[in-house]
Protein backbone atom coordinates (compact mmCIF):
# COMPACT_ATOMS: atom_id res chain seq x y z
CA UNK A 1 0.00 0.00 0.00
CA UNK A 2 1.47 3.40 -0.92
CA UNK A 3 2.30 5.71 1.99
CA UNK A 4 -0.33 8.25 1.00
CA UNK A 5 -3.08 5.59 0.96
CA UNK A 6 -1.92 4.33 4.34
CA UNK A 7 -2.00 7.85 5.80
CA UNK A 8 -5.47 8.52 4.42
CA UNK A 9 -6.80 5.22 5.80
CA UNK A 10 -5.33 6.01 9.23
CA UNK A 11 -6.86 9.51 9.12
CA UNK A 12 -10.32 8.24 8.09
CA UNK A 13 -10.38 5.44 10.67
CA UNK A 14 -8.85 7.60 13.44
CA UNK A 15 -6.12 5.10 14.28
CA UNK A 16 -3.34 5.46 16.87
CA UNK A 17 0.11 4.11 16.15
CA UNK A 18 3.37 4.46 14.30
CA UNK A 19 4.17 4.31 10.61
CA UNK A 20 7.74 3.33 9.87
CA UNK A 21 9.03 4.20 6.41
CA UNK A 22 12.37 2.62 5.53
CA UNK A 23 14.59 3.02 2.48
CA UNK A 24 18.30 2.13 2.15
CA UNK A 25 19.07 2.61 5.86
CA UNK A 26 16.98 5.75 6.29
CA UNK A 27 14.05 5.36 8.63
CA UNK A 28 11.30 7.89 9.13
CA UNK A 29 8.58 7.51 11.75
CA UNK A 30 5.17 9.13 11.62
CA UNK A 31 3.24 9.02 14.87
CA UNK A 32 -0.54 9.33 14.69
CA UNK A 33 -3.14 9.86 17.37
CA UNK A 34 -6.84 9.70 16.43
CA UNK A 35 -5.69 9.69 12.80
CA UNK A 36 -3.82 12.98 13.12
CA UNK A 37 -0.06 13.27 12.75
CA UNK A 38 1.33 14.30 16.14
CA UNK A 39 5.05 13.81 15.56
CA UNK A 40 7.49 12.84 12.83
CA UNK A 41 11.13 11.83 13.06
CA UNK A 42 14.04 10.62 10.97
CA UNK A 43 17.25 8.77 11.75
CA UNK A 44 19.05 10.49 8.87
CA UNK A 45 21.63 13.07 9.82
CA UNK A 46 20.39 16.54 8.95
CA UNK A 47 16.74 15.42 9.11
CA UNK A 48 16.23 15.28 12.86
CA UNK A 49 13.68 17.65 14.39
CA UNK A 50 16.28 19.42 16.51
CA UNK A 51 18.48 20.04 13.48
CA UNK A 52 15.49 21.32 11.53
CA UNK A 53 14.53 23.70 14.36
CA UNK A 54 18.09 25.03 14.66
CA UNK A 55 18.26 25.63 10.92
CA UNK A 56 15.13 27.80 10.87
CA UNK A 57 15.02 29.50 14.27
CA UNK A 58 16.70 31.84 16.69
CA UNK A 59 17.29 29.11 19.26
CA UNK A 60 20.77 28.13 20.44
CA UNK A 61 21.79 24.46 20.30
CA UNK A 62 22.43 24.26 24.07
CA UNK A 63 18.92 25.46 24.94
CA UNK A 64 17.37 23.04 22.47
CA UNK A 65 19.42 20.11 23.78
CA UNK A 66 18.50 20.99 27.36
CA UNK A 67 14.79 21.05 26.46
CA UNK A 68 15.14 17.65 24.75
CA UNK A 69 16.85 16.09 27.79
CA UNK A 70 14.24 17.60 30.11
CA UNK A 71 11.39 16.24 27.99
CA UNK A 72 12.93 12.77 28.00
CA UNK A 73 13.51 12.85 31.76
CA UNK A 74 9.97 14.10 32.39
CA UNK A 75 8.54 11.61 29.83
CA UNK A 76 6.66 14.34 28.04
CA UNK A 77 6.44 15.43 24.40
CA UNK A 78 9.48 17.44 23.29
CA UNK A 79 7.15 19.92 21.59
CA UNK A 80 5.22 20.45 24.82
CA UNK A 81 8.46 21.16 26.71
CA UNK A 82 9.54 23.71 24.08
CA UNK A 83 6.24 25.54 24.59
CA UNK A 84 6.37 25.32 28.41
CA UNK A 85 9.85 26.85 28.38
CA UNK A 86 8.48 29.71 26.22
CA UNK A 87 11.01 28.93 23.51
CA UNK A 88 8.16 28.95 20.96
CA UNK A 89 4.47 29.72 20.91
CA UNK A 90 2.22 26.85 19.90
CA UNK A 91 1.56 28.65 16.58
CA UNK A 92 5.28 29.05 15.84
CA UNK A 93 6.00 25.44 16.70
CA UNK A 94 3.06 24.17 14.67
CA UNK A 95 4.39 26.03 11.61
CA UNK A 96 7.83 24.48 12.16
CA UNK A 97 6.38 20.99 12.59
CA UNK A 98 4.23 21.37 9.46
CA UNK A 99 7.30 22.36 7.41
CA UNK A 100 9.31 19.52 8.92
CA UNK A 101 6.55 16.96 8.29
CA UNK A 102 6.15 18.15 4.69
CA UNK A 103 9.87 17.73 4.07
CA UNK A 104 10.00 14.22 5.54
CA UNK A 105 6.79 13.10 3.82
CA UNK A 106 7.89 14.54 0.47
CA UNK A 107 11.04 12.47 0.68
CA UNK A 108 9.27 9.26 1.81
CA UNK A 109 6.50 9.55 -0.81
CA UNK A 110 9.13 9.77 -3.54
CA UNK A 111 10.72 6.44 -2.54
CA UNK A 112 9.96 3.97 -5.31
CA UNK A 113 10.93 0.85 -3.38
CA UNK A 114 10.57 1.98 0.23
CA UNK A 115 9.00 -0.21 2.90
CA UNK A 116 6.07 1.14 4.92
CA UNK A 117 4.72 -0.50 8.06
CA UNK A 118 1.96 0.59 10.44
CA UNK A 119 1.97 -0.66 14.00
CA UNK A 120 -1.30 0.14 15.68
CA UNK A 121 -1.41 0.84 19.37
CA UNK A 122 0.12 2.83 22.15
CA UNK A 123 2.38 5.73 21.23
CA UNK A 124 5.69 6.39 23.00
CA UNK A 125 5.37 8.75 26.00
CA UNK A 126 7.39 11.45 24.25
CA UNK A 127 4.67 11.89 21.63
CA UNK A 128 1.45 11.01 23.46
CA UNK A 129 -0.93 13.87 24.16
CA UNK A 130 1.38 16.40 22.55
CA UNK A 131 0.15 19.95 21.93
CA UNK A 132 0.27 19.71 18.13
CA UNK A 133 -1.98 17.62 15.89
CA UNK A 134 -1.65 18.10 12.14
CA UNK A 135 -4.44 17.66 9.63
CA UNK A 136 -3.22 14.56 7.79
CA UNK A 137 -5.30 15.12 4.64
CA UNK A 138 -4.19 18.75 4.31
CA UNK A 139 -0.57 17.71 4.77
CA UNK A 140 -0.79 15.01 2.08
CA UNK A 141 -2.43 17.50 -0.29
CA UNK A 142 0.31 20.09 0.39
CA UNK A 143 3.03 17.50 -0.29
CA UNK A 144 1.42 16.43 -3.57
CA UNK A 145 1.02 20.07 -4.59
CA UNK A 146 4.70 20.64 -3.86
CA UNK A 147 5.66 17.60 -5.94
CA UNK A 148 3.49 18.79 -8.85
CA UNK A 149 4.84 22.35 -8.58
CA UNK A 150 8.39 21.01 -8.83
CA UNK A 151 7.46 18.96 -11.90
CA UNK A 152 5.88 21.99 -13.56
CA UNK A 153 8.87 24.15 -12.62
CA UNK A 154 11.26 21.59 -14.09
CA UNK A 155 9.12 21.28 -17.23
CA UNK A 156 9.10 25.05 -17.75
CA UNK A 157 12.88 25.28 -17.53
CA UNK A 158 13.46 22.81 -20.37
Amino acid sequence: MPLTDLLQWIDLTRKNGTITAAYHGTEKKIYVEDGKIVYVSSNKEGERLGEFILKDSHLEADRLKSALIQSQTMKMPFTQRLIELNLFTIEQLKDIIISYAKELLHDAISWEDGRFEFIQGILPPYVMNGPIKLNTSELIFAVFKSIEDKKIGIGNNS
